[in-house]
């Protein structure tokens, strides 16, 4: 099982440029792949003013639809235009996955599969009722891309 921790967060926002997935879990991991694929040979995430540097993959369900986006920490004043969404996630208990895989897609896909499949199903004391989750990477470097992700909890 995936190492982690349960940790009290301060609340953060992430701005983001989504799209909806649709399909079963195989269809939606090559959807997120080729939407990364093109935010990062079209430089989108430049155009975002975050207050770090840091790529941020968010997972919402949203209106009885699966929402995903590339986005960077933002202040909680941040306005979004009209193709972006702010993503607030509250102050509170986090599952918190530490990992390292060869690429940002490598990491994301390194993160999720252990939260959903290994560790929520596991634990006792806390529950995942739904809200948005994000992984995001920390540093890139010759051992690979380095990251987290974070799940919001509350106790059972």
């Amino acid at each position: 099982m995936a190492d982690y921790t349960i940790e009290t967060k301060a609340a953060f926002t992430v701005l983001g440029i989504g799209t909806v997935l649709t399909g079963g879990f195989p269809e939606m991991g090559q959807q997120k792949a080729d939407f990364w694929q093109k935010i990062n040979a079209n430089h989108v995430l430049d155009d975002l003013d975050g207050i770090n540097d840091y790529p941020f993959a968010v997972n919402e369900a949203l209106n009885g639809e699966f929402h995903y986006y590339a986005g960077r920490e933002v202040t909680a004043d941040s306005t979004a235009a009209a193709d972006q969404r702010l993503i607030e996630f509250p102050a509170g208990k986090y599952l918190v996955i530490k990992g390292t895989a060869a690429d940002q897609m490598g990491l994301y896909n390194a993160l999720e599969g252990p939260a959903f499949g290994e560790i929520l199903p596991q634990l006792t004391d806390y529950a995942y009722v739904g809200g948005p989750n994000t992984s995001y990477m920390t540093s890139l470097d010759e051992a690979g891309a380095h990251g987290e992700m974070l799940v919001p909890l509350v106790e059972k």
